[in-house]
């Protein structure tokens, strides 16, 4: 009896296919979803909905492929005929598309995550294409093809979605008939400069605010006033986890900020990133936040240390730091985007004064920029202790590092056994080295950090980052991969990123140890890997 060849079930293959669009970027997710599709009528039939979960998540598409994309969009309107806004779709088709065919899938069903400003460009593309047969005696245009795709979406989609760019130009009357389709909004992305009518944009955002209460996800992107439309889009929100917004140094965020605090019960992921200005009390309701990011520029409160009494106006963010307290807190990230050059004064007791409100040892992640280079020894050292008491769960910590922290840092290593992943950063400082000899009469200097990271990290760390590493030779790292070696890690993902310049030739000591299986083949130096060993 001849063997049959072994397959794979149905829920595993959908879950290999949930991975593959959860870890991989879009333009991997593509090209092997489409392999799939090839495979067999399983695959096809199981790896479609992922293809076509976001269609649009290409914006690099050539001006042809956007057509085709229109064009089997629209051919889905032929699979059913049960509604006269489907029987009208039809009725265009059929005159302006003579031979579109029927698709073999709904594949507008399978859309979770729809574009405007990419919806529009294709209906463009197609309507002023020479395939499209226009006719003399109808008032059919541009915007009526677009309004038209939205009711495919809207009698078509029946699982929670997402928008990336609100549809402003979308007729009123759309809100009404697609009540249910727009009621599922659970992800909105906001495109949201000068460059927009603002009536319109406002009047968009009263038409959602209408119909949506369930959005967990807002992101605002551009954003150049203070919109009253947003605001009440915010505030009639029943269950907003996340809010992520890019902040515009010309406008103060009054409405926006207040409706943010008032969904402190549900708030657990914000985000600020540009001119952030705030007021004082932004945070003060904010006790369930899980998540705090902050990609600031210099002007946000960060002075030079000439300037260090200098009050803080009230929109400052460190100001609405500096009094707040978030028990909660699990990730907590500050980047600051100024000139390296200049020495800022950067706020280390502010964060400190913050990690310490922090409650059952609930953060797992603090990525700070902090030169430690202009503040005094005890505040560095008040600093790392902090960290250390507060913060033995830690799993991913980013910090600068110079020697006169040395103890405390060997302190942090020991009691935070959980670390997974460590960025030091090294400010241009000698760092101590010690001579020895290498047992064939020569006289070797190594590192003393180098050296307590391979005897007292955690054996949960296999992620190393060191940024500006300039005064570490590649025989530091070279005695440090043997040391790593001989306490028996678990091979580890090393990068060396940053540096002003490269004095010393590391690619030797990393291909060295990627083969002996060391280091990662995934490590790099500045961007290059070395997967090709």
């Amino acid at each position: 009896m001849p063997l049959s060849k072994p397959k794979l079930s149905k829920d595993c293959l959908w879950q290999t296919f949930e991975i593959i669009t959860n870890t991989y970027k879009s333009k991997e997710i593509q090209s092997t979803l489409f392999s799939c599709l090839l495979v067999n009528r399983q695959w096809c039939e199981l790896s479609a909905p992922f293809l076509w979960k976001n269609p649009f998540i290409n914006p690099n598409l050539h001006n042809k492929n956007k057509k085709l994309l229109c064009k089997i969009i629209l051919s889905c309107s032929l699979l059913k005929d049960t509604t006269v806004i489907k029987k009208h779709i039809k009725k265009i088709l059929v005159n302006s598309l003579p031979k579109l065919k029927i698709p073999l899938f709904d594949y507008v069903s399978y859309i979770r995550c729809f574009n405007s400003t990419e919806i529009e460009m294709m209906a463009h593309l197609l309507f002023t294409s020479e395939e499209w047969i226009h006719h003399k005696d109808d008032y059919y245009d541009v915007h009526s093809l677009i309004n038209d795709l939205w009711k495919l979406f809207i009698f078509h989609c029946s699982s929670p979605i997402s928008f990336k760019n609100v549809p402003f130009k979308l007729d009123t009357n759309l809100f009404v008939i697609g009540k249910t389709f727009f009621s599922r909004l659970i992800e909105l992305d906001c495109d949201n400069s000068e460059k927009y009518d603002q009536e319109l944009v406002t009047a968009a955002y009263k038409n959602i605010s209408k119909i949506c209460r369930n959005i967990q996800k807002i992101n605002v992107d551009r954003f150049d006033k203070d919109n009253e439309g947003l605001a009440y889009l915010i505030s009639s929100q029943k269950n907003l986890k996340e809010f992520n917004m890019v902040m515009n140094e010309r406008v103060i965020y009054t409405n926006i900020v207040k409706e943010i605090r008032s969904q402190s019960n549900s708030l657990t992921h914000l985000s600020f990133k540009g001119e952030v200005k705030l007021p004082k009390e932004t945070f003060d309701s904010l006790i369930h936040l899980k998540s705090l990011s902050l990609k600031l520029n210099h002007e946000c409160g960060i002075r030079h240390h000439k300037e260090e009494n200098e009050v803080l106006s009230s929109t400052s963010i460190l100001r609405a730091l500096s009094d707040s307290s978030l028990p909660n807190l699990e990730n907590f990230y500050v980047k600051y985007n100024n000139d390296i050059s200049v020495p800022w004064l950067q706020p280390l007791h502010i964060f400190q004064k913050l990690i310490s409100t922090t409650r059952n040892n609930s953060l797992r992640k603090i990525d700070i920029d902090s030169k430690f280079s202009i503040y005094p020894n005890s505040h560095i050292h008040s600093y790392i202790q902090t960290i250390t008491t507060f913060c033995p769960l830690i799993e991913f910590l980013g910090i600068c590092y110079k020697d006169t922290i040395y103890e405390d840092f060997e302190q942090l290593l020991l009691h935070c056994d959980r670390l997974k992943i460590l960025k030091l950063e090294f400010i241009k400082e000698p760092l101590i080295q010690i001579e020895y000899d290498d047992g064939e009469g020569n006289r070797r200097k190594y590192t003393k950090i180098m050296e307590l990271l391979a005897d007292q990290s955690p054996d949960s760390l296999f992620k190393l980052y060191l940024k500006n590493p300039l005064f570490i030779t590649k025989y530091n790292l070279w005695d440090f991969l043997d040391m790593w070696k001989n306490n028996e890690r678990i091979p580890l993902h090393l990068e060396l990123i940053g540096m002003i310049e490269v004095k010393e030739d590391y690619d030797e000591v990393f291909e060295n140890f990627v083969r002996k299986n060391i280091l990662s083949k995934n490590s790099a130096i500045k961007g290059k890997t070395f997967n090709n060993i």
